[in-house]
């Protein structure tokens, strides 16, 4: 990758992505991927002011579905008539419009990898899109191994899930992975879907083997079952399907899983738990922060051993065991969506969530030594679940019109099951996969996805 030859156009969307992956920092108390989101708007506004002779007519259906579920999320603004939780960091305005910029940034994502396909082909905007996840690795690993050599970390600015920056160094806890995020999760649903795209590039060039390293192993360090096992759900289905059409085995698309099995092993030597506080402080602190041997159930002791074969592996046929409702937030989802009237149209993005925040509430409140505890009081929640969200935010047509947007997608790959499409169908699979455990919003990942799937191909 010579700089000198990268477009402004295509640096502007690299930097744009790689403030995406600096989940963990503010600037100016301004989030640094909400600059890299107002960045791409930023460079759509440009174009469509000054200058390039450049119409993006692709998946007419997926803009109309962005502007229907704009529309029901204005209109239901507009009549809002709740009250935002105890804790809630902006004005229901603010958290409203955050939303939809969020929205706007998504399409525009999309439509910038079709604007710099006009100054780059398709396997050239995979390697810009690989090198900033590989950057991005470089400094999680960083990270993680800065509390065995005694290095400073960094220093995180942006508050994490539970309305603080995230303590990555608590007693009796195991030392994850956390990166550039706030949470282990977040990076690795962040860099999970670049996996199998320098995996393509290794097709042609030995080099990526190599590479391919550094984000495979920074992922095994975040110990995320979901990350990890989607990733190698993924190539296994893959490889399903491809011995299914073409009657052979690709022994290629093994190659990321056993890498994974490798580096899960090798993990063990390079894992950590915190040492537990001193005797004398407790009480008043809860005993478990005295004693590491102490566990909840075989979950929590598997989730919190030192050996990352045994948090993965173990945690997930304990979860396997107990069927889909193992997943806490998804049992806790599926009891609001139960109790609530069947939704058509759906409440609006951010709306839907703050909704959904007092039912929480009651749902997760657990009594402990004769007191209520809840688990997120006053706080906006997050479904941590994409169907979920479209479903109460845009409703049973907003969430049938997704599914056949994507369906649609999915055909397009297997109608040419070969070459980049091979690993694109990877990549989607891994995004739509995680979505229903992580996150909830349609990001970077997820347009950078649609992008290159809907690039028409150019000549080498």
């Amino acid at each position: 990758m010579k700089l000198k030859n990268i477009n402004p156009i295509l640096a502007a969307f690299v930097v744009s992505l790689f403030l995406e992956g600096m989940d963990a920092f503010s600037a100016f108390s301004i989030p640094i991927p909400w600059i890299g989101i107002a960045l791409i708007i930023t460079l759509y506004i440009f174009n469509y002011f000054f200058g390039y002779d450049f119409e993006f007519d692709e998946i007419p259906s997926l803009r109309i579905w962005l502007f229907y579920i704009f529309s029901i999320t204005t209109i239901r603004a507009l009549s809002f008539d709740n009250i935002l939780p105890e804790y809630a960091t902006t004005t229901f305005s603010q958290y409203i419009s955050l939303r939809l910029l969020k929205l706007l940034g998504f399409v525009t994502t999309i439509w910038a990898i079709h604007l710099i396909s006009q100054y780059a082909n398709k396997e050239k905007i995979v390697e810009y899109i690989v090198y900033v996840g590989v950057i991005v690795s470089l400094f999680s690993l960083y990270s993680y191994f800065s509390y065995f050599l005694e290095l400073p970390d960094f220093t995180r600015s942006r508050p994490g899930s539970g309305g603080w920056t995230q303590p990555i160094k608590r007693a009796c806890s195991v030392l994850r992975n956390y990166g550039t995020f706030r949470e282990p999760s977040f990076l690795a649903v962040w860099l999970a879907p670049i996996v199998p795209l320098i995996f393509h590039l290794a097709k042609k060039n030995n080099y990526w083997y190599f590479v391919s390293v550094l984000p495979l192993f920074s992922l095994v360090l975040t110990r995320s079952l979901t990350g990890i096992v989607t990733v190698i759900s993924a190539f296994l289905l893959t490889s399903f399907i491809w011995a299914i059409r073409n009657k052979s085995i690709n022994f290629q698309l093994l190659i990321p899983i056993v890498m994974i099995l490798i580096f899960s092993i090798l993990g063990n030597s390079m894992s950590y738990k915190f040492p537990a506080l001193d005797p004398s402080m407790c009480p008043p602190e809860s005993p478990d922060k005295c004693n590491c041997s102490l566990y909840d159930d075989k979950l929590d002791e598997a989730k919190n051993s030192e050996s990352i074969t045994k948090s993965i592996f173990t945690r997930l046929t304990l979860i396997s065991s107990g069927g889909i409702d193992a997943f806490e937030n998804i049992s806790f989802l599926k009891n609001y969506i139960v109790s609530e009237n069947l939704k058509i149209l759906g409440d609006g993005l951010g709306t839907s969530n703050i909704n959904y925040s007092y039912q929480f509430e009651e749902l997760s409140k657990q009594e402990k030594d004769g007191n209520v505890v809840y688990r997120n009081p006053g706080q906006i929640v997050s479904f941590n679940n994409l169907y979920a969200n479209i479903y109460l935010s845009a409703g049973l047509i907003g969430l049938f019109w997704f599914l056949i947007i994507i369906f649609k997608l999915f055909r397009k790959l297997l109608n040419s099951f070969n070459d980049l499409n091979l690993y694109l169908f990877i990549n989607i699979f891994i995004v739509l996969m995680m979505y229903f455990f992580q996150a909830e919003e349609l990001g970077f990942s997820l347009a950078i996805s649609i992008g290159l799937i809907t690039l028409n191909d150019k000549d080498e």
